[in-house]
């Protein structure tokens, strides 16, 4: 899982995802325009590209441990902390509990209202965000999420469970 793909395959893809960061917006939409197989998947919802670029800002800095600027992203837009990137939903939490596995850049995502309670991925490959850090490789920081979404469940019990 993640949001990295074979750049020579795609290198529009590549342009795309770095005018997304530089919020170049017509670049943006001039690669969208050509309608490439992809671009469905990158922007299922066809959200506009201002909208997109923030969404991305915050799933890239989250992958590349980027907590400076994902700090800026997320205080500037904080709605940006749990919306999906891609059709298969990748959030900024799902994104750090992959690549680098960085408890810091974990917690600041759930300070900041990630819900690690969520699952991502295609249809017939659902993952939740343990799990996520799990297949990455990175056990303490899975048995930690497992934790955090067990305190959660405890504090916040869903009607029904309190039998």
């Amino acid at each position: 899982m993640g949001i990295q793909f074979d750049e020579t395959k795609w290198p529009d893809l590549t342009a795309f995802r770095q005018a997304c960061l530089a919020e170049r917006l017509d670049d943006m939409q001039r690669i969208a325009d050509l309608s490439h197989h992809w671009y469905p998947n990158e922007n299922p919802e066809s959200l506009g590209m201002a909208t997109l670029a923030k969404i991305f800002q915050a799933q890239h800095y989250a992958a590349e441990n980027d907590l400076p600027a994902l700090r800026r992203v997320i205080e500037r837009d904080p709605w940006t902390v749990n919306y999906p990137w891609t059709a298969q939903g990748w959030l900024p939490i799902t994104q750090a509990a992959s690549a680098q596995g960085d408890r810091r850049t974990v917690a600041y995502l759930l300070a900041s209202g990630a819900d690690p309670s969520l699952s991502v991925g295609s249809p017939e490959d659902r993952m939740t965000v343990p799990a996520i850090a799990r297949s990455a490789g990175h056990t303490e920081l899975a048995q930690w999420l497992d934790q955090v979404v067990a305190d959660r469940q405890a504090s916040n019990p869903t009607p029904g469970d309190e039998d």
